[in-house]
Parts: C-alpha cells; sequence; structure tokens
C-alpha cells in the first residue's frame, strides 16, 4: 500500500513538473510570438507611412513648416494628448486621426490631412491603419525633441539620378519618395484625395490658357493653389498639397518628375 502511494505521489509531481514545464514554455513561445508580431507591425507601417505619410510629416517624422506637424518628437509623446483634451490612448489617437484624417486647417498648418481608413473612403484596412500606428510610435524612444510648432522645412532625400538611369525612372523615384502616390495613388492604388494623374500629358493641356501640359504640371508641383483640377475621387478637389515642393526639390528631381508624370 505505502509503495503505490509513493508512486502514485511521484507520478503527481512528474505529471505537474511536466504541466510547469509546458506553461513556461507556452509562456516563452507566447512572448517570442508577441515581439514578432509587433517587428512585423512596424515594419508593415514603416512602409506605408513612406508612401502615404512622409511627403507631409518627413521621411524621418520631423514634420514640414506649415504643411504638418512632427510627429518624432518629445512633445507628441509627452503633451499632444493633453493639448487637444483627448482622453484615450496616444495610440487610438494616432489611429483615429489616420482613418479619419484631419479635415480642417488647424494652426500654422495651411493643409488639411486626407482621412485613408476605407470606412472614410480611403484605401487602408484596419490592421494596415493600426501598422502605421504602431510605426509612429515606434519613434518614443528616439524621439528628437522638436516642438511641432517649430518645425522647420528640410530638404526631402529623395534619390538622385544614378548612372545609366533616364529621367522618368528617377522620376518615378521622386514620386515615391516624396509620398506622392498618398494622395494621387500608386502601385495599384487608387487616388485618395487628389486627381488622378494617368493621362495628365493629355488633360493638363487644357487645364490653364497659354501653358502645354508640361508647363501646367511643373506649376502645379511648384503652385498648387495656382489651378485645382476640376475634380478629385471624393467630389471639388481641396487645396491640400504642399506648397513647397519648389524649395525641396532640386531642379533635377523637378525635371525628372515631370517627365515621369507626362509619361503616365
Amino acid at each position: 500500500m505505502m509503495r503505490t502511494a509513493v508512486i502514485g505521489l511521484v507520478a503527481v509531481l512528474v505529471v505537474a513538473a511536466s504541466l510547469l514545464l509546458l506553461a513556461l514554455r507556452e509562456t516563452n513561445r507566447m512572448a517570442v510570438a508577441e515581439i514578432s508580431f509587433a517587428s512585423r507591425s512596424v515594419e508593415n507601417g514603416a512602409a506605408i507611412y513612406l508612401d502615404a505619410c512622409a511627403g507631409c510629416h518627413g521621411v524621418a517624422g520631423q514634420g514640414v513648416a506649415g504643411v504638418a506637424p512632427a510627429l518624432n518628437s518629445v512633445d507628441f509623446f509627452t503633451r499632444r494628448l493633453a493639448e487637444i483634451g483627448y482622453g484615450g490612448s496616444l495610440i487610438s489617437y494616432v489611429e483615429s486621426t489616420v482613418a479619419a484624417g484631419r479635415p480642417v486647417t488647424a494652426g500654422q498648418y495651411s493643409t488639411t490631412m486626407p482621412a485613408w481608413a476605407r470606412q472614410y473612403g480611403g484605401y487602408l484596412r484596419p490592421d494596415q491603419v493600426h501598422d502605421v500606428a504602431t510605426f509612429v510610435l515606434n519613434w518614443e524612444d528616439e524621439a528628437l525633441g522638436l516642438d511641432p510648432a517649430l518645425a522647420v522645412a528640410t530638404p526631402t532625400p529623395l534619390p538622385g539620378l544614378a548612372e545609366g538611369a533616364s529621367p522618368v525612372d528617377l522620376g518615378r523615384a521622386v514620386y515615391t519618395a516624396a509620398g506622392c502616390g498618398g494622395c494621387h495613388g500608386q502601385d495599384g492604388n487608387p487616388a485618395i484625395s487628389g486627381p488622378d494623374l494617368a493621362g495628365i500629358a493629355e488633360s493638363g493641356a487644357d487645364r490653364m490658357p497659354d501653358l502645354t501640359a508640361e508647363e501646367y504640371i511643373r506649376l502645379s508641383i511648384i503652385a498648387p493653389s495656382a489651378f485645382l483640377a476640376p475634380e478629385c475621387p471624393t467630389g471639388a478637389c481641396p487645396d491640400i498639397m504642399p506648397r513647397d515642393y519648389g524649395d525641396r526639390l532640386t531642379q533635377e528631381q523637378l525635371d525628372a518628375l515631370v517627365r515621369y508624370l507626362l509619361s503616365l
């Protein structure tokens, strides 16, 4: 009887130890999976940000004076919610702003922000909106400490013309790096708040009297308010295009961008 009891006790202890070891392994596995998932979310968000957001908020989140605030800043992470009286978390604030946009100009920023979520007329799925927010919050540990209200325009690190590349190739790279596709569409994603530029070489010739299509495109880049396209995906075209591309683009980049747009 005693031997049976001892064997039973040992069996119980072995089973308990096995379950404890399994639980520890599962906890570790879940922790690794969570880190991996978060990393993928940041990576996906970075790709979307560069395509849709960098043109206004800067490639490094430094902001662009008169266009959009800095996101990579101590102020954004420590004071923004209190300044606007938002009672939720920072990630929910970023997600809601990305999803619904900023339909009105605010303070020192002369442009509105389009809505990016599908439920508001954009093209981002809920998980993609979350990915963008995750990427933005990933700047917290290395925030620059710039006050968004004092963000200064800095030249966008756009590509130069590589040896053997055509001006159209450079123009395509500039279009992508400057975030033009975020509003005008790119790589199968439709235009969101700006006019579709397909066929602009033909339609641009009729936009302004005495201007060729090439001259019209160039003017629209450096002085976007000079003429608003007659139609955008959501109706009348809003006057939201950044007005500083004349300063941010080199002459080579501007010429190449015009050549690329003429090829669409």
